[in-house]
């Protein structure tokens, strides 16, 4: 009692507003448009939204690079004062609800001239149509979102599955931006969704989540299944990108606690007081390859990377648990991969931020962590994170290892057999770049017998007698110290190759010390 069906009059009203507001570029068709002024209730069924790409064509210059368009089954408005907007230009909803919107969005290149941006608050924006918007609640149930990126010769696409968000009492007036207990102008915003795959520029990889939760009231964000994951299989990475890496890295879940997005909307600004990332596995493989020219580009490392955000992010300290690192090496002359791994890491990093402003520029990082599953690790690095060459520095100090878990690692990559041989301890520190690393460490360990190796096709390797022989008498020490002897250092140098990672440039820093303790000179 009390409908009206406003199709016939207010419908072809609003595709005629959306139609020329567009300059021709945009169409709305629906099915049923009805409202109940006594209850305030509105509902719209079917809807459509098409861009006309012909006349986005003729618009050249002046055509915007990003198209929407989408289909909902419907729009539920509850406790809308019609006669407050016509008369008073006061809009005034109770709930907005819009349910299993697929919206498509198409980025195309920029063909407008760079201008300087002004900054408006939305007020600005709106007041000419209205001194005043109050909605209690906007609500979008189960959206799904795909974006096509055009802007580059590979195209890339963005999707997003179960996409649920709820803003809360929302209110645009003359000083709304000015009341700190609103974010964006609502008093609380909530985010869900289940899947979420970006690619980057080369489709080589993608970042991937499988959950998202955000409360801006509980200033919470919560991550689930967080990957970079590549788009193939390693080797085959390797051979189609050109590149001598390749990382994947997955977290189980990544909690932001203390949350402030309100200097984001003008000053693009977030502060963040804890994040605690707990259980995850990062596995990084390289090819060894000496033959790469040293003068080429470098990719950046994380903190580099941290560095060039679009945004500000200040983060007062990130908590690590349960993660594990791998670390593969293929050795083409053997045609096998080695490894070292990193179990149960935990730890804590420190003052992780952009801001140029900031009075200390150093990050802190301490972990814990058990070297191949058998001896403890603790290791502490800094990073300077307005250095543009990354500079960083790393130390650490490793319990008692017996070296024979470590065949596994030294016969692919270094043709070499560990016999016997115990680490009493190893402590080591040295600072680097994205050129070099130096520093020394000290190696103590005894009882050190080798074998040298060479390959064979049908035992996989084969002993080389003679050099075993001059290794353990000649070229290296048995022990450090040695009898009657001072404890001696290893030197540690290292020049990094272009694609190499921050985690291959770890290891072969470590690797040129201990190769310095153990070799005689």
């Amino acid at each position: 009692m009390g409908t009206f069906f406003l199709k016939p009059f207010a419908g072809q009203k609003i595709q005629r507003a959306v139609y020329e507001k567009s300059d021709q570029l945009y169409r709305i068709q629906f099915n049923e448009l009805t409202y109940n002024p006594f209850t305030g209730k509105a509902r719209i069924t079917d809807v459509k939204l098409q861009a006309d790409t012909a006349r986005r064509r003729q618009l050249g210059k002046e055509a915007p690079d990003l198209i929407f368009e989408g289909n909902m089954p419907e729009i539920s408005v509850q406790g809308f004062q019609l006669f407050s907007w016509l008369w008073g230009k006061k809009l005034s909803v109770e709930a907005i609800v819009l349910n299993q919107f697929d919206l498509r969005l198409t980025q195309f290149p920029n063909t407008k001239p760079d201008e300087p941006e002004v900054q408006k608050t939305p007020y600005e924006m709106l007041n000419k149509q209205f001194e005043h918007v109050k909605i209690g609640r906007i609500q979008g149930n189960n959206w799904t979102v795909k974006q096509v990126d055009r802007r580059t010769k590979k195209v890339r696409t963005l999707s997003v599955q179960k996409l649920s968000w709820k803003v809360d009492d929302l209110l645009i007036d003359e000083k709304g931006h000015l009341d700190t207990t609103r974010l964006w102008y609502a008093k609380a915003i909530e985010v869900n969704l289940d899947s979420l795959v970006l690619p980057n520029q080369d489709l080589s990889a993608s970042v991937q989540v499988k959950k998202i939760q955000l409360s801006t009231a509980n200033k919470r964000l919560q991550i689930e299944g967080l990957g970079s994951i590549p788009s193939y299989p390693r080797m085959e990475y390797v051979r189609r990108t050109g590149n001598t890496s390749y990382t994947k890295a997955v977290v189980n879940h990544i909690e932001l606690a203390g949350l402030d997005l309100s200097k984001y909307w003008l000053q693009k600004k977030v502060k963040v007081e804890v994040v605690t990332v707990e259980g995850g596995l990062v596995n990084a493989f390289e090819v060894r390859s000496r033959s790469s020219k040293m003068d080429g580009p470098r990719k950046p490392f994380p903190h580099q990377l941290y560095q060039q955000l679009p945004f500000q992010l200040d983060i007062d300290s990130v908590k690590v648990r349960q993660v594990d690192i791998v670390y593969d090496e293929l050795n083409p002359k053997t045609n096998q991969t080695g490894n070292v791994n990193f179990r149960r890491i935990k730890g804590v990093i420190v003052s992780l931020s952009n801001d140029s402003l900031r009075k200390t520029n150093v990050c802190k990082a301490d972990f814990q962590a058990s070297f191949m599953g058998v001896s403890s690790l603790q290791t502490h690095f800094t990073f300077d994170m307005r250095s543009p060459r990354g500079q960083y520095t790393c130390a650490a100090e490793l319990a008692t290892l017996d070296l024979r878990v470590l065949k596994s690692t030294f016969k692919p990559l270094a043709l070499m057999d560990i016999e016997t041989g115990i680490v009493d301890r190893f402590q080591f520190r040295f600072s680097g770049d994205q050129v070099k690393t130096s520093g020394s460490g000290t190696l103590l360990y005894h009882d050190l017998k080798i074998k040298i190796l060479k390959p064979d096709e049908k035992k996989g390797f084969k002993i080389r007698d003679l050099f075993t022989f001059a290794a353990n008498k000649v070229l290296m020490y048995e022990s450090n110290p040695m009898p009657k002897k001072e404890v001696r250092q290893g030197k540690i140098s290292y020049e990094r190759i272009p694609g190499e990672s921050f985690f291959g440039i770890l290891w072969r820093s470590i690797r040129s010390c201990l190769s310095d303790s153990a070799l005689k000179t």
